[in-house]
């Protein structure tokens, strides 16, 4: 008796520092899903690196869709704001003011060799995306693993053509790192640095 009980004090200690499943009755895609549908807006360094090279950019969504990108590796000092209700692209390729472009959301000036469109650039998009691969492979839940200061839980999510490394903020409920690996042997490796959730933002902000 003395030893099971023992055991079973043994157990929860051990299940006391793993970071919590939060919503079991949901699996975790969706849960992460229905947290970004509750957020207003949120900022974050996008921090990531694949075949093209690296990228940094200070990245801010507000719903319904507004987007703002201001980059600092390649093309610094480069800004891009999406208008969801325009569905437009004001670019600002340089520092001055001078030289202001609209575009479509799609326009090959502003189309990574993917075909990533900043429309579809957020983080519910992310989501969204793994939850279609999910559907048609696998989703495992991996034991966590820290990334910075945060122990995150993980997700795999091994589709036809794509397989999602997915590392989730542990409060947040949201993705803080990704990797993306493609049927062609490809990887891009993504981190959402300081992310920031309904935070103090200036409507100002998605202003051309």
């Amino acid at each position: 008796m003395i030893r099971r009980v023992a055991s079973l004090l043994l157990l929860l200690a051990c299940l006391a520092v793993v970071p919590p499943v939060w919503g079991e009755e949901l699996p975790l895609l969706d849960r992460m899903l229905e947290r970004f549908d509750a957020l207003d807006h949120y900022t974050t360094l996008l921090d990531s690196e694949g075949e093209d090279g690296r990228n940094r950019i200070i990245y801010t969504y507000k719903k319904p869709g507004y987007i703002r990108m201001d980059f600092i590796r390649p093309h610094k000092d480069a800004r891009l704001i999406y208008n969801p209700h325009e569905n437009t692209v004001s670019l600002r390729p340089f520092a001055t003011r001078l030289l202001t472009l609209t575009l479509a959301p799609d326009n090959r000036l502003i189309t990574d060799p993917k075909g990533h469109t900043v429309d579809r650039s957020d983080i519910g998009a992310l989501i969204r995306s793994a939850q279609r691969y999910g559907r048609e492979g696998t989703v495992t839940r991996l034991p966590p693993e820290s990334v910075g200061t945060h122990l995150c839980p993980r997700i795999l999510v091994e589709g036809k053509q794509v397989t999602y490394l997915l590392w989730v903020h542990p409060e947040l409920q949201l993705p803080i790192k990704v990797v993306k690996l493609f049927a062609n042997g490809n990887r891009e490796t993504v981190f959402l640095r300081n992310l920031v959730v309904d935070g103090p933002l200036d409507s100002a902000v998605f202003e051309p």
